[in-house]
């Protein structure tokens, strides 16, 4: 959860945002929108939307997956690069602000791109598999329960085809992975997932220092 870089001081921040975005103006609308909001530090940062978006666009994605959709801003940044006939299946367990998400899909005419499901994820996945969409999807962004993120992973290596890009967001988890002190499920999590990653050569690995740590793995 981190709505900017936190590696970088405040001044840093605003600078690297103004130079780093080019925001939609639904995509400026919903941000705001969300960063109101009580939780609104969900957010994923402008900076990593706009990296989110560039990485499916420069891979010609056509199908996404997304995992943890809190406002949709996440699922706005890739629908609006994907083409036309393009679709991303967007899940959550709860649908308590798709009400926000909607006006910003609508707005930015994408509504059509984005198949929600409301369902516990790994049943969502399982299902896609079931319907023989193995090996189908291009890009997949992870961005929920901690403690199933290397789950939604693998399901991830399942569902995307060779070349297809798998990001999972917070894997800095807000510093504490690098605190010895700190050994809550969530932290103990990250920290096995980033060891297990690095050291998986069925993929292609990167972990970038933007927003709160995003990892990304190419197929091979």
């Amino acid at each position: 959860m981190a709505n900017h870089t936190r590696q970088l001081n405040p001044s840093m921040n605003r600078w690297y945002q103004t130079h780093a975005c080019r925001p939609s103006v639904a995509m400026q609308q919903l941000c705001s929108n969300t960063l109101e909001l009580e939780d609104g530090e969900m957010l994923t940062s402008p900076e990593q939307l706009q990296f989110l978006a560039f990485l499916a666009a420069s891979i010609g994605a056509k199908k996404a997956i997304e995992i943890g959709v809190y406002t949709g801003a996440s699922t706005l940044a890739i629908a609006e690069v994907l083409p036309e006939n393009g679709t991303i299946v967007a899940c959550d367990t709860t649908d308590k602000n798709i009400n926000v998400a909607s006006i910003a899909w609508n707005e930015a005419n994408v509504e059509h791109k984005i198949d929600l499901k409301i369902a516990p994820a790994l049943i969502t996945l399982q299902a896609l598999i079931d319907e023989g969409e193995k090996n189908t999807f291009d890009f997949m962004y992870i961005d929920a329960d901690k403690a199933n993120s290397k789950n939604y992973y693998e399901f991830g290596l399942q569902l995307l085809s060779s070349g297809g890009i798998i990001t999972i967001d917070n894997m800095f988890y807000g510093g504490q992975v690098a605190d010895d002190s700190c050994n809550d499920e969530n932290t103990i999590a990250t920290r096995e997932l980033a060891a297990f990653l690095i050291a998986d050569d069925r993929v292609d690995y990167s972990l970038l220092p933007i927003g709160d740590g995003l990892a990304i793995a190419r197929i091979l």
